[in-house]
C-alpha cells in the first residue's frame, strides 16, 4: 500500500473515530484511535483523542500516558494539561493534579477550563476563598462555563451548609449578575437571605417565584420556610400540610413541622411529626435531636436522653445534641465521660463559629454545676461573643429596638377605650409574663395545677395579632402609633382569632388558660383591649438574677438582647420602666409575683398568686408532682424540681464579672450599694 493511500486510509478511521467520540461510543472510538496510533504515531492529535476516549472510560491511568504522548509531539497542549489534571483528580490524586493544572495556567493565565478545575481542588482542599476567586475568574473568561456555574454553585451550597451564609451569598453574586439566571439558583439566593435574615430581600424574591411557579413544590419550601423565620408559626402549618398532602415522604418538611409544634407547645404532635421523619430518615442526627425536646418537654428523662445519645452516634460532632444533654444533667466532676468528650470536642479546629458557641454555652453549664466559676464565665463570654458579633453583623439597631418600647410606654398612656367582647362559653387566658428567666415557667406550672386551668406554654398569638393588625384590614398601620384608632370590631375580630388559633392547637376542657410568652409584657396594653377580664400575672425577680441567668443561656430564638451585660442591663432599665407604668395605667390588675418571695414563702406566695389569676383556691396547686403541663424552655430541668433556691442569689458567685450591667442598674435607680434593688 502506498504511503499516500495509508495516510488516507489513517484519516478517514481518525475521522470515524472522532464522529463515535462525539457520540458517545468512548469505546468504539478507542478501538478505532488504537488502529491509528499504530499508522500515525508521531500525531499529537490521536494521541489527544485517545486521552480523551480513555477518560470517558475511566482508564485515567492510560489516558494520562496518551496525553503525555500526546504534549512530547506538542508542548504547548494547554487542553492536554487540563485534561491530565482532571484524570488525576478523579484517581484523588490532588498533588498531581494542581501540578498539571499550573503548567495549563502557566501557558494560558485565563483559560476557562484550567481554572474551573484549579477552583474545585482549593474548594475540595477547605480553601473556599482561592476556590471563588478561581470560579470568578473563570466565568470571567467564559461566561456561560456550564462547569464552573455548576462548581459554583455547589460551592454556594457547601458554605450555606456549614454556616456561612455570608460566603455563600459572595460566592453566589457572580452568578447572579449572569444571564439567564434559574429557578434554581433564584431559590437558593432566596434560601441564602433568609439564614442572612434579609427577609424583605428574600420575601421578593420569594414571591416573583410563587408567581412563575405557583405549584413548584420547592418553591412552597422556601415560603414555609419564610414564614418559620417570620415567626408566623401558623402560616408555617398550612403551608407544611399543603406539601405533604402532595408528597408525604418529604423527612424535612414532617421535622419543620414537628418544630413548629414545639414551639406552640403541641408536644404530642411534635412528636409525631418527628417520629414520621425519623422513619423516613432514621440516620438523620438532627430529627433524633428534635424528638429528645419532645420527651424533655414532658419531663421523660431516659427517652429524651437515649435520642440525644443517638443522635451522636450519628454525628459524633452534633454539638446541639450534647448542649441538650447537658441541660439535663447535674455535673459534678470534669472526669465524667460526656465532659471529656465535649472538652476533645472543643479542642477540634474545623468547628463552625455556630457550633464552638453552642459548644461554649455547654461547657459554661458543666463548670458553673461544678463550682468552676471563673472558669465558667470565661467560656459563657467565649460563647456570648460570638452571638454578639453575628447580630453586629445582621444590622441589628438595639437603640431603635428600645427606643420602640418607650414609644409604645408614650403611646399607651391610659386604658383602651374601647375592648373586645368576652366571648360567652370561651376559655379565659391567664397571661404570665416578664422578662425571660424571671420565673414565668414556675409561675405557669403552679397555676396549671389548678384542676380548672391547661397550661398551653409560650403562644405567638399576640405578636400575631399585632402583625395582621397592621398589615390584614385594607390599610397599613404601624405599632403603636395607628392603634389608638383601632374599633371594637378590629378588637373582636383578633380576640377570636386568637381563641381559634388555641382551639385548633390545643384541646381546651377547662375553663382557663395559660399563655406564658414572656415578651407579652410590652403588649399589655394590647391584651387588655383584646381580653378585658383576662387575668395578667407578672413575674419578677432580682435583676441580677435575671441579668446572670439569660447571660448563660443559648436561645435558639431571635431573643438578641441578652448576650452582653451591657444591653441585658438596658433591656431590664425598659422592662422595668414599662412595668411600673403599666402598674399605674392598670392598677389593681397585674398581680405581681417577687420570685424570692415565692421560695421563701411557698405556701401563702401560691395563695396570693391563685387569687391574683382570678381562680378559687384549690389545694392541688401545692402540689409539685401534679402539673402534666409540658416546659420547652431552657428551665425544664430546674422546674421538674418543683420550688428550689439553687438559683436564688446565683450572681453573687459571679459579682465581679458583672460590673458592666450593675454601673447601669445603679445609675437608673434599681440596684443600691448593696445590691437590693427596687422592685
Amino acid at each position: 500500500m502506498s504511503a499516500n493511500s495509508s495516510a488516507q486510509k489513517a484519516q478517514k478511521l481518525f475521522a470515524d473515530a472522532a464522529t463515535k467520540l462525539q457520540r458517545g461510543d468512548a469505546a468504539g472510538a478507542r478501538r478505532g484511535l488504537e488502529k491509528v496510533s499504530r499508522m500515525a504515531p508521531n500525531s499529537a492529535a490521536v494521541w489527544y483523542n485517545l486521552g480523551l476516549a480513555g477518560q470517558h472510560l475511566g482508564l485515567h491511568s492510560k489516558a494520562i500516558r496518551e496525553y503525555e504522548k500526546s504534549l512530547r509531539i506538542t508542548p504547548d497542549q494547554v487542553d492536554a494539561l487540563v485534561n491530565i489534571g482532571l484524570s488525576y483528580k478523579h484517581m484523588e490524586n490532588a498533588d498531581a493534579a494542581r501540578k498539571a493544572v499550573e503548567k495549563a495556567l502557566n501557558l494560558a493565565p485565563a483559560h476557562p477550563r484550567a481554572l474551573n478545575l484549579l477552583g474545585s481542588l482549593f474548594a475540595e482542599s477547605g480553601d473556599s476563598a482561592v476556590a471563588l476567586d478561581c470560579f470568578r475568574r473563570s466565568l470571567v473568561s467564559e461566561p456561560g462555563n456550564p462547569d464552573a456555574r455548576l462548581n459554583l454553585t455547589s460551592l454556594v451550597r457547601e458554605l450555606q451548609a456549614v454556616g456561612n451564609p455570608d460566603g455563600a451569598l459572595e460566592a453566589l453574586e457572580p452568578l447572579l449578575n449572569l444571564p439567564g439566571i434559574t429557578r434554581e439558583l433564584q431559590e437558593l439566593h432566596a434560601q441564602i437571605l433568609l439564614d442572612l435574615r434579609r427577609f424583605d430581600h428574600a420575601e421578593s424574591l420569594i414571591l416573583d417565584l410563587k408567581s412563575r411557579f405557583p405549584e413548584k413544590e420547592s418553591v412552597w419550601v422556601l415560603e414555609m420556610l419564610y414564614f418559620e423565620w417570620n415567626k408566623d408559626l401558623y402560616a408555617v402549618i398550612d403551608v407544611a400540610k399543603k406539601i405533604l398532602e402532595r408528597n408525604p415522604e418529604e423527612a424535612r418538611v414532617w421535622d419543620t413541622l414537628g418544630r413548629i409544634y414545639f414551639e406552640l407547645n403541641s408536644i404530642d404532635e411534635s412528636r409525631a411529626c418527628h417520629q414520621k421523619a425519623i422513619d423516613l430518615d432514621p440516620e438523620n442526627p438532627e430529627y433524633r435531636n428534635h424528638i429528645g425536646l419532645t420527651y424533655a418537654a414532658l419531663g421523660e428523662k431516659k427517652q429524651a436522653e437515649e435520642n440525644y445519645r443517638v443522635a451522636i452516634s450519628l454525628n459524633a460532632t452534633d454539638v446541639e445534641a450534647y448542649r441538650n444533654l447537658t441541660s439535663m444533667r447535674k455535673f459534678t466532676s470534669l472526669d465524667d465521660p460526656d465532659v471529656q468528650s465535649l472538652q476533645a470536642l472543643w479542642e477540634r479546629d474545623e468547628l463552625s463559629d455556630d457550633a464552638r458557641c453552642r459548644l461554649a454555652f455547654a461547657l459554661g453549664k458543666i463548670y458553673d454545676d461544678c463550682g468552676l466559676y471563673d472558669r465558667a464565665f470565661e467560656i459563657y463570654e467565649i460563647g456570648n461573643r460570638f452571638k454578639s458579633e453575628e447580630i453586629a453583623r445582621s444590622g441589628f439597631d438595639f437603640d431603635q429596638y428600645f427606643g420602640h418600647i418607650e414609644r409604645i410606654a408614650e403611646t399607651f398612656n391610659k386604658p383602651p377605650s374601647v375592648t373586645a367582647d368576652v366571648i360567652s362559653g370561651s376559655a379565659r387566658p391567664i397571661f404570665v409574663l416578664g422578662v425571660s428567666r424571671s420565673g414565668t415557667t414556675l409561675v405557669e406550672q403552679i397555676i396549671s395545677r389548678h384542676p380548672d386551668v391547661t397550661g398551653r406554654g409560650e403562644l405567638p398569638c399576640i405578636e400575631r395579632a399585632i402583625s395582621r393588625l397592621e398589615k390584614e384590614y385594607g390599610e397599613m398601620r404601624v405599632y403603636p402609633d395607628d392603634f389608638l384608632r383601632l374599633d371594637k370590631a378590629d378588637f373582636d375580630n383578633e380576640t377570636r382569632e386568637y381563641l381559634d388559633w388555641v382551639t385548633r392547637l390545643h384541646n381546651l376542657n377547662t375553663a382557663h388558660f395559660t399563655d406564658k410568652m414572656p415578651f407579652n409584657f410590652v403588649h399589655i396594653w394590647l391584651i387588655r383591649a383584646l381580653f378585658p377580664n383576662a387575668s395578667i400575672i407578672h413575674c419578677h425577680r432580682h435583676p441580677l438574677d435575671i441579668i446572670l441567668s439569660n447571660y448563660f443561656q443559648w436561645f435558639g430564638s431571635d431573643i438578641n438582647y441578652v448576650y452582653d451585660l451591657q444591653i441585658l442591663a438596658r433591656f431590664y432599665v425598659c422592662f422595668h420602666r414599662l412595668m411600673q407604668h403599666w402598674h399605674r395605667v392598670f392598677p389593681e390588675v397585674i398581680h405581681r409575683v417577687q420570685y424570692e418571695a415565692l421560695i421563701a414563702d411557698k405556701e401563702n406566695q401560691i395563695r396570693e398568686l391563685i387569687r391574683g389569676a382570678g381562680l378559687d383556691w384549690d389545694q392541688a396547686c401545692l402540689d409539685s408532682g401534679r402539673s402534666d403541663t409540658a416546659v420547652r424552655t431552657a428551665s425544664v430541668w430546674q422546674v421538674r424540681q418543683g420550688i428550689y433556691t439553687s438559683s436564688r442569689e446565683r450572681w453573687r458567685n459571679y459579682a465581679r464579672y458583672l460590673s458592666p450591667a450593675i454601673g447601669i442598674l445603679r445609675t437608673e435607680g434599681i440596684l443600691d450599694s448593696d445590691f437590693q434593688y427596687s422592685h
